[in-house]
């Protein structure tokens, strides 16, 4: 993907900023954190810890730390850009050497434990207090998640940092029109609310690309349910680029939850030049950025009614979905690139980095 990325192929937000950081000078390695753990017995007891989290709901190894240990020890600074390895190297700090400085992030840790199975969820807030307290600092996708999790897990406000998105807005651009005429979901974070959509009463096609287990309900025969994620793919990134540009709507429905969830869809349709229907959950990432009407309808969660009457709206009137486009590709690429980001982890980097010498 480094490769498809540098030959403009594959869009380079989920490098965080790692590319340009490179490009300033700086030495970046990546570690891949699925890699399992050498000798028979680790991986015996990945198997167990594996185990574990499917029962617990709740996503914490010793092992996969450990099979990074060389490579955590070798470097100066340590950044982690999902939850559950964050956790994990904070919970696990002591298999690593002291040279190291330990950055977790998150996208959604206030939210964690009310995810859990109910019998585990006093040990996975003590296992998320545990592991924040073994990370050097913590930064978070969304202002909401930060100051409930600080709030929830007493984590020192100035231990953490907000880390600010973007996308690829030279690759998620306009082109082709709305010709399908068909509603668009598109994610796989299980705080998506799909229970809304297909309950709301949406009247044309629609299609979900999610690797959660979704059914379309019977006798819906409008309803296409694509199975991929970010790791098993249904569709290319050029490919669901396509599908943003040909759909009438993109439809993002979230449950109301602290995580900032939806952001990388809703801003990455939006650079396309769609009209988005998204939620205003407690989470919402940047609150100001998105005005009802203007460039974008933002509907109450958790209501079929709602979320229906806004595609509805979208769907009867084109000139309003074009000047809805157009003004949501103007915020895109006035607010949401590819710039933020590479600033916010260069200023981590030198924070924490400077921390650590």
């Amino acid at each position: 993907r480094l490769q498809e990325a540098e030959a403009g192929q594959y869009p380079r937000e989920f490098f965080y900023g790692a590319l340009d950081l490179a490009a300033r000078g700086a030495a970046v390695r990546y570690a891949d954190t699925r890699r399992d753990p050498e000798g028979l017995l680790g991986k015996a007891h990945l198997l167990v810890e594996r185990a574990r989290n499917r029962v617990s709901g709740f996503g914490l190894s010793r092992q996969r730390v450990a099979a990074l240990r060389s490579e955590i020890e070798g470097a100066g600074l340590a950044i982690s850009f999902t939850d559950g390895f964050s956790l994990s190297l904070g919970r696990h700090r002591d298999l690593l050497g002291r040279g190291a400085v330990l950055v977790g992030g998150f996208h959604g840790l206030a939210d964690m434990p009310d995810e859990v199975a109910a019998p585990f969820r006093p040990w996975a807030r003590a296992q998320i207090r545990e592991s924040v307290s073994g990370l050097d600092h913590l930064f978070f996708f969304g202002e909401a998640d930060r100051r409930e999790a600080i709030r929830r897990f007493g984590i020192p406000e100035g231990k953490t940092s907000l880390f600010l998105f973007g996308v690829d807005t030279d690759f998620w651009c306009p082109g082709g029109s709305d010709s399908a005429d068909r509603v668009l979901s598109v994610g796989s974070d299980p705080k998506r609310d799909y229970a809304t959509l297909l309950a709301a009463p949406v009247s044309g096609p629609l299609r979900i690309i999610t690797r959660l287990g979704l059914k379309a309900p019977r006798g819906r025969a409008d309803v296409e349910i694509v199975r991929g994620s970010y790791h098993n793919v249904a569709v290319t990134d050029a490919v669901l680029r396509d599908l943003y540009r040909e759909a009438v709507v993109v439809a993002v429905p979230v449950r109301d939850v602290y995580q900032p969830s939806g952001y990388s869809v809703t801003l990455q349709a939006m650079a396309c030049g769609k009209p988005v229907v998204l939620s205003r959950i407690k989470g919402l990432w940047d609150p100001d950025a998105f005005v009802s009407g203007e460039n974008c309808l933002v509907v109450e969660p958790e209501n079929p009614r709602s979320l229906a009457e806004a595609i509805a709206r979208l769907r009867a009137d084109p000139a309003l979905r074009r000047r809805m486009g157009e003004a949501a590709r103007a915020t895109a690429v006035r607010s949401f690139g590819l710039s933020r980001m590479n600033e916010s982890l260069a200023g981590l980097v030198e924070r924490c980095g400077a921390a650590g010498r």
